[in-house]
């Protein structure tokens, strides 16, 4: 799961971004609305937005409007701020956001609200993905059956492994690839040997149970139906 977390106190977005990656959440940290709007790359599954930015009262709303509408993305938002009035909660839950947490708070609490509202948005679809013999479960993200569970599958292989049996029979591309698993690097450091190297070391893993194919070193295809493929 990849989660946002919009919060000018660095210190506190590091801490809570190094907590969330011990519990397997991908993040990523702005610091401003400016920042968001130049750098964003892609949707999360859930964002956590500090009301009291620097540079304008009205820039939390400014980056809700920008998400919700501008990029239509419907991922759980989660505000945060030293206020504790009533009137002003209800007001910013009115405001396209899903929940809301008081500042200081705990990282017990946080993490909670973040599993409440993921499952809330999960709770309308599917979490099991199927291919050939092997499932997948969308909200552990986990391989749930499979004859050899003894692979010992690396946290990129099973984004890896999401993205593909999502995509199943579809072209995906080699950046579709590093902006979805490489999400929270500097995409410049990520190399066609690292991606190489890794879905390598994957295919060897399950393979044929994976059957991935290579077109022209650019787009991949995980085939389940019997295509025909121009190499």
């Amino acid at each position: 799961m990849k989660i946002t977390i919009i919060e000018d106190d660095i210190d506190l977005a590091e801490q809570i971004a190094n907590r969330l990656q011990k519990d397997w959440y991908i993040t990523a940290i702005y610091d401003s609305e400016k920042e968001l709007y130049i750098n964003f790359k892609c949707n999360s599954d859930l964002y956590i937005i500090d009301i009291n930015l620097w540079y304008s009262e009205n820039d939390w709303f400014n980056i809700i409007k920008f998400l919700r509408n501008k990029k239509n993305i419907k991922s759980p938002i989660i505000i945060t701020s030293w206020y504790n009035d009533i009137e002003k909660k209800i007001y910013w839950l009115d405001s396209w956001a899903d929940d809301y947490l008081s500042k200081p708070y705990s990282y017990e609490e946080l993490i909670a609200r973040i599993r409440a509202l993921l499952r809330r948005s999960t709770s309308e679809k599917t979490n099991i993905i199927k291919y050939k013999n092997l499932k997948f479960d969308l909200s552990t993200k986990n391989i749930i059956s499979w004859i050899n569970s003894n692979v010992n599958l690396t946290k990129k292989d099973l984004m890896l492994i999401e993205l593909f049996i999502l995509n199943k029979d579809n072209i995906v591309s080699r950046n579709k690839v590093i902006t979805s698993v490489w999400w929270d690097y500097d995409w410049s450091w990520v190399s066609d040997n690292t991606i190489n190297v890794t879905l390598h070391n994957l295919r060897n893993k399950i393979w044929p149970r994976f059957d991935l194919v290579t077109v022209v070193w650019e787009w991949y295809i995980l085939k389940e139906k019997k295509l025909k493929i121009k190499k």
